[in-house]
């Protein structure tokens, strides 16, 4: 007497092991693409941090300060006390001066466009990366 067979046939599993893996085939794409929008967002988000932050410390020196005659579009010159101090985009990165010292702010890339308008004496129109604002200094 003949024993009936037990278990799959070669082409059951070589269908099931297909499926199996067009499955997860499927599913690590989708982690994948998750995945890289998340960095995009993340790098985006961090960018975007870095840009309010510069822009925040240079509109409180503007505020704190007076703004000299020799500021021009790329380069703004702020007197605050004793100290002259200066803003201006170099090699993508924004560089701080203060009486003959410097140091950048940032970091190379991070901030692609530093640019200033005197729209009024006192008045400063910052741009900094996707900010524009508008800064007034001290006894003007």
């Amino acid at each position: 007497m003949k024993q009936a067979g037990r278990g799959f046939t070669l082409v059951e599993l070589v269908i099931a092991l297909t499926l199996m893996a067009a499955l997860a085939g499927s599913v690590f794409y989708s982690f994948g693409t998750g995945l890289r929008a998340w960095r995009k967002i993340a790098g985006s988000a961090q960018k975007l941090q870095i840009e309010n932050i510069t822009a925040e410390r240079l509109g409180r020196e503007i505020r704190s300060g007076s703004i000299l005659s020799g500021s021009t579009s790329q380069e703004i010159f702020i007197k605050v006390g004793p100290d002259v101090v200066s803003y201006r985009l170099v090699e993508n990165k924004i560089r701080r001066k203060k009486n003959g010292g410097s140091a950048y702010l940032t970091s190379d890339g991070e901030i692609a466009r530093l640019s200033f308008d005197y729209p009024a004496a006192g008045l400063a129109e910052v741009s900094i990366g996707r900010f524009v604002y508008l800064a007034g200094g001290r006894n003007n």
